[in-house]
This record gives structure tokens, sequence and C-alpha cells, in this order.
């Protein structure tokens, strides 16, 4: 049995806790990728988008690790899926973002339009879950067998 822990070593703090940083460090590129795609402006700043990719690699992959060393600390080892689903909250940001975006930056109207929009918005979010749940899972998967590769049982 896992041993009851502080509140913020339960996996239900940490998952949504965990996406508010990689989220805010693409903050500002999701709305130049969002208002190029969707108001239909030229977007040719692909050298800062790469960048900001690897910021956010780093980012999922350090805050990751961090939440899967609060999990082993309170003797919960069930970090897998936590830690994959940690990194993978950012992507329940983007979409709450674009929600916003979608009411107060568009003027989109009509079934088609809004069927287009969260369609597409979803498929993005979903990928952007599985690439940074993988990313996250990854660090994590490397972090504890680091950690835990000199014990003798």
């Amino acid at each position: 049995l896992i041993p009851e822990g502080e509140w913020y070593t339960r996996p239900a703090f940490i998952i949504p806790a965990t996406g508010i940083l990689p989220f805010g460090s693409i903050y500002i590129e999701i709305y130049f990728v969002l208002t190029s795609f969707w108001n239909y402006k030229f977007y040719y700043v692909y050298g800062f988008m790469g960048l900001v990719y690897v910021i956010l690699s780093i980012v999922s992959v350090c805050v990751t690790i961090v939440a899967v060393y609060f999990l082993l600390n309170a003797e919960n080892y069930h970090w897998q899926w936590v830690s994959f689903a940690s990194s993978a909250s950012t992507a329940v940001y983007v979409l709450i973002y674009s929600v916003y975006y979608f009411f107060f930056k568009t003027k989109m109207s009509g079934i088609l339009q809004i069927c287009f929009y969260f369609g597409y918005t979803g498929l993005l979010c979903a990928g952007l879950a599985l690439m940074c749940g993988f990313m996250g899972w990854a660090g994590a998967s490397i972090f504890v067998h680091r950690i835990y590769r000199n014990i003798k049982v």
C-alpha cells in the first residue's frame, strides 16, 4: 500500500500544476501561430519557433522530473502515467487558451467554422499532449533509472 502523502504529492494536484510552466514558455508563440493560421497572416519566424520548441522540451522534462521526485519522496512508486500526464497537461492549457482565442480574437460564426476550428484545435492539442507526454515520460524514466541503478537488493 502507498501511504497517504501531503497534498502536493497527490497526482490530482501534480498533473494540473506541472502543465502551467511549459504552457507559460510557449504562450506568446501560440498566439502568433493561431493568428497566422486563423487570421490568414504570414508566419515567418520559424527559427524562433524552433527555439521555443527546444525551451518547451527542456521545461517539460525538468518539471516532470521534479514531479516524479515528489512522488517518489512520498513513497508513491506509480510514477509512469503521472509523468506522462504531467507533461501532457500542457495541452489542456493550450486548449483552454484556444477557446479564449476563439471567442475574443476571432470573428468566426456558423456551425461549420466552429467545427473546423475546434476540430483542428483538438487535433493540435492531442498531438501536443502525445509529444509532451512522451518527452516527460522519457526524461522521468531516465531520471528514475539513474537514481536507482546503484541500489543493491
